[in-house]
């Protein structure tokens, strides 16, 4: 058993100070440009029991032709919260879904929320992918139900946090090439380990202080398919997926 065999960066949310006040601090902008990100998918893990992660949601891009999605985390009942290179993108339609367990089927518990508004970090870098943090901006505001929660977000006092040692949970609809499961149909999750920057930059060059890295354990970890999703510690948000090595998932 490898003990390290997937790393995945994710932006650290408390260097961004992000507060529920978020109406007052943003000026929002409309669907418009391209990207060329591939997205990160739960490899491994368990299926979660339906509904126990309310605060995910799903990002649904339609494009020309084609679709994808992203992750998100609700923050208040008029944003979620997920990263910059889901956004940057040629979408001709954005929706929100919360409520989800199974990806692909429509279900009595989930609320589907089209939009058009969002807004990246200003100083977003689409090719290091520093800054790479972004909200939209829901509408129609989410109820709250046992279905569809705010997930907690850091403290102040947390600013300074690397939350390496601590064990976190990394949820989403992602692959995990097993072929007798449906990996792409159910909300999975994986426990993943937050290591320090300097083991992380063994493996990655060019660390900087806002990323966070996280080691999965026994081919357990994040791949292709849910960039912006959660990783929380202590049911509280602290990072968002945001790239991977694809070499440690094979």
């Amino acid at each position: 058993m490898k003990e390290i065999v997937l790393i995945f960066i994710v932006f650290s949310l408390v260097t961004a100070h992000v507060t529920r006040n978020l109406s007052r601090e943003i000026t929002f902008r409309r669907l418009n440009q391209p990207a060329s990100f591939e997205d990160t998918r739960i490899v491994g893990g368990n299926e979660a029991v339906p509904n126990s992660l309310p605060y995910v949601a799903v990002l649904r891009m339609i494009f020309n032709g084609s679709s994808s999605s992203c992750g998100a985390s609700l923050i208040t009942t008029r944003y979620v919260l997920t990263v910059a290179h889901c956004l940057d993108d040629g979408m001709l339609s954005l929706e929100v879904i919360l409520g989800k367990h199974k990806l692909l089927e429509t279900e009595p518990t989930q609320q589907t929320i089209p939009t058009t508004t969002y807004k990246i970090h200003e100083q977003f870098n689409n090719e290091t992918l520093v800054n790479d943090i972004g909200v939209v901006y829901l509408p129609t505001p989410a109820k709250i139900n046992r279905y569809v929660q705010l997930i907690a977000l850091p403290s102040r006092a947390d600013v300074s946090n690397s939350f390496a040692g601590s064990e976190a949970i990394a949820s989403g609809w992602g692959d995990d090439y097993d072929p007798t499961t449906d990996g792409k149909e159910v909300l999975r999750y994986v426990n993943v380990r937050i290591i320090t920057n300097a083991v992380c930059n063994e493996t990655f060059k060019d660390i900087i202080d806002s990323n966070i890295c996280t080691a999965g354990t026994d081919k357990k970890g994040v791949c292709f398919g849910d960039s912006g999703g959660p990783l929380v510690v202590n049911k509280t948000l602290v990072n968002l997926y945001q790239f991977i090595s694809l070499e440690k998932m094979r």
